[in-house]
């Protein structure tokens, strides 16, 4: 791989530009997308929804927050603005793809700055990042993280700003002994905060170290790159992979996993890392660790899982191409992210 390129660092009073490149949530989750606002702005920040994140698509695909041409429209001119310090994912979805074949990535890469979110949003980190080489950030995106009810979670925050605003190694990821008890679409409604519960602990699958530049993502949506002309190399990574909110089950990540086995993914890392689940029993944690080792089984890099980067929270911040390591319990990020 060439030397990533990184963007600048995102200033304590950066303006950050809010897209949707998938579900609308933004319009239809008013009182949290407002939460999200006045975070960031209690932060320092300025704000900016571009002109299509509040929207929904004409006619049947209301799952969308406007045509594809409106999206990347939007994500352009978030990357081409000079007043732009950084550029934030509004929430997932499930069709971030529709914008792959109009990507301009000249235009992405004149103009490098950080690019950040999860979930569906992984369709887009990875791709850009793969064929412009820039450092983009697979970590909280607006209105699930930064609109939380009573505030964003401080430990959430802290990484965000360490990884996006200070050109250093950031370390190693914090061991957070927390984990948020509740799916969001319950305690929104009742109007109340997530409570906090015992998280999931890390796990050794298999022993050993590794290091590599990180690539991560949704394990459901890294498939969409496969087979395109937008997937990254695995090739050496160290790969943090994630599962989403139910009805997403073990007996889907295996299906997953398989498929990534089959295309080669899997043949080759560094080291692989899983997050922790949402949700989930211990029992199914396990069945879901079995299928992970099934699906490396001949391969003998490092194994770490019930790492804090989950769609529940805490949601640490990966930065992708960016070198990382795994050494027993431990992920590191050992390279600069931003400039």
């Amino acid at each position: 791989m060439t030397a990533p390129v990184l963007p600048p660092a995102l200033p304590p009073d950066g303006h950050i530009a809010v897209v949707s490149t998938s579900w609308g949530g933004i319009g239809e989750l008013p009182a949290r997308a407002a939460r999200a606002r006045a975070a960031l702005e209690g932060l320092g920040y300025r704000v900016t929804l571009t002109p299509h994140a509040t929207g929904t698509a004409d006619g049947p695909r209301a799952w969308v927050a406007g045509s594809a041409e409106q999206r990347l429209a939007d994500l352009h001119a978030a990357f081409a603005d000079p007043d732009v310090d950084m550029v934030l994912s509004a929430i997932g979805g499930n069709h971030s793809a529709h914008l792959l074949e109009g990507l301009d990535l000249d235009l992405i890469r004149a103009n490098p700055k950080p690019f950040c979110g999860y979930s569906d949003t992984t369709t887009l980190l990875q791709a850009i990042h793969a064929r412009t080489g820039l450092v983009t950030f697979y970590g909280p995106a607006f209105l699930p993280e930064f609109g939380e009810i009573g505030g964003p979670d401080p430990e959430v925050v802290a990484h965000f700003q360490r990884v996006l605003g200070r050109a250093e190694p950031a370390g190693p990821l914090p061991v957070e002994s927390w984990q948020a008890k509740e799916d969001r679409r319950v305690t929104d409604p009742a109007g109340r905060p997530r409570e906090r519960v015992q998280g999931e602990p890390r796990q050794i699958l298999r022993e050993g170290a590794g290091e590599g530049p990180f690539l991560a993502g949704c394990l459901p949506c890294i498939r969409n790159l496969i087979g395109t002309p937008w997937g990254p190399d695995f090739s050496g990574r160290v790969l943090v992979v994630e599962t989403p909110e139910e009805p997403y089950d073990a007996s889907d990540a295996d299906a997953d996993l398989a498929h990534l086995r089959n295309a080669g993914c899997l043949d080759e890392l560094a080291a692989l890392a899983v997050g922790r689940t949402e949700g989930w029993s211990p029992a199914d944690v396990e069945v879901l660790h079995a299928c992970v080792l099934d699906a490396v089984r001949g391969f003998d890099y490092p194994l770490l899982a019930g790492v804090e980067v989950t769609h529940s929270s805490p949601l640490l911040t990966i930065p992708l191409g960016v070198r990382g390591s795994v050494d027993g319990l431990d992920l590191v990020i050992d390279g600069a992210a931003v400039c």
